[in-house]
């Protein structure tokens, strides 16, 4: 494993492969790169879809994509773009694609990242039933935005809020059904879930918590949902918000150890010595959460692509990402840094009503 690969494939052409295949560059590699990718776009940001693109669809920020098309060229990256890796040859040393080509690479970074969850419910298929994960997705549901078009957001983490407060902005009646008590649990005090869930119902989006849905009702349009209760509520679209599921298959099917994602070392190495993970889709070891977690945002995912890069080169650099996320909800931007859910004090600078502040979350300190 010591010698410089001649070649490098990179399973996922997002933020995660796209910084793994720039690093591999600005770092002296001058073999192969291969970036491959089932999107037709190149690797561009996610935040964006959730926010601007959906009030502003053919407003695309120049920022949105990593680099042009011409920059892939310019660096000798091949891009394989609308493609779908369907097969690892671990042997073979080659990654098969749908369209029946072949690439044959020394090392392989797995950048897959995940896959919106899905609904198994009466209705889910109808075709204003969206998730958001993909730019095709962003323009489907900015598509459907306009004044008076009631929509149900199905799901109060993270992304359901923000598609929630950029449905409010443009004009729409919005409601979100949260099973869970509370907003943002996975990432956030019930303090901040509560003042999240005051500032959402201030701005006129219906919040209802400990509300589940059962099925999504209406012939060849949504019409209407109905709520675990057997409320119903009327609704022109249904954006589901419930998280992603890692997209391992690839990984599995060739035999490289999965639990809740590709299971990676310090150094992004998964139980293949040759194949590497990196993102949504790398369950890795997080000195700072004390056990193994995957990390689902923008800062992880571009850092561990390097990471990923860098340890293929030879860099012995054990990679340790400080859990960090933020979310701009109307005119709310919300950040966190390090482990906010298990403190024994917690000290508050300035206050919530001022909607101006800083939470300090201490365990031990």
């Amino acid at each position: 494993m010591s010698e410089t690969p001649k070649s490098v494939a990179i399973i996922g052409a997002n933020l995660a492969g796209g910084w793994a295949a720039d690093t591999l560059r600005q770092k002296g590699f001058e073999g192969d790169i291969f970036l491959i990718g089932e999107e037709p776009d190149p690797p561009y940001e996610r935040p964006p879809l959730s926010k601007d693109l959906l009030l502003h669809p053919d407003a695309m920020p120049k920022t949105l994509f990593l680099h042009d098309l011409d920059y892939y060229a310019q660096q000798r990256i091949t891009l394989q773009l609308g493609v779908r890796a369907s097969k690892l040859d671990l042997p073979g040393r080659r990654v098969e694609l749908a369209n029946g080509g072949q690439i044959s690479a020394d090392r392989i970074i797995l950048c897959t990242g995940g896959d919106a969850r899905r609904l198994s419910i009466p209705g889910s298929e109808l075709p204003q039933v969206h998730c958001l994960r993909t730019l095709a997705d962003s323009r489907a549901i900015a598509a459907g935005l306009a004044p008076g078009k009631s929509v149900v957001v199905v799901g109060g983490g993270v992304i359901g809020l923000e598609v929630a407060a950029s449905a409010a902005k443009a004009g729409c009646k919005v409601t979100v059904l949260e099973a869970a008590p509370g907003l943002m649990t996975r990432v956030v005090t019930p303090e901040i879930g509560n003042f999240l869930l005051h500032c959402h119902r201030a701005e006129g989006v219906d919040i209802r918590l400990g509300q589940g849905i059962a099925a999504i009702l209406g012939a060849r349009a949504v019409q209407a949902v109905e709520t675990g209760d057997g409320t119903r509520i009327d609704a022109d679209m249904v954006v589901l918000g419930v998280g992603i599921d890692p997209a391992d298959t690839l990984a599995r099917d060739a035999g490289i150890a999965t639990d809740n994602g590709v299971i990676v070392d310090a150094h992004c190495r998964t139980s293949v010595a040759e194949i590497f993970a990196a993102g949504d889709v790398a369950n890795q070891p997080n000195p700072y959460l004390g056990g193994r977690v995957r990390l689902e945002n923008v800062q992880n995912a571009q850092n561990q692509g390097a990471a990923a890069a860098e340890a293929i080169l030879g860099s012995t650099a054990p990679f340790e990402e400080l859990p960090y996320f933020w979310t701009d909800q109307f005119d709310l931007n919300v950040q966190a840094a390090g482990d906010t859910l298990h403190a024994d004090q917690t000290i508050l600078r300035g206050t919530l009503e001022s909607r101006a502040f800083s939470v300090f979350y201490l365990d031990q300190g």
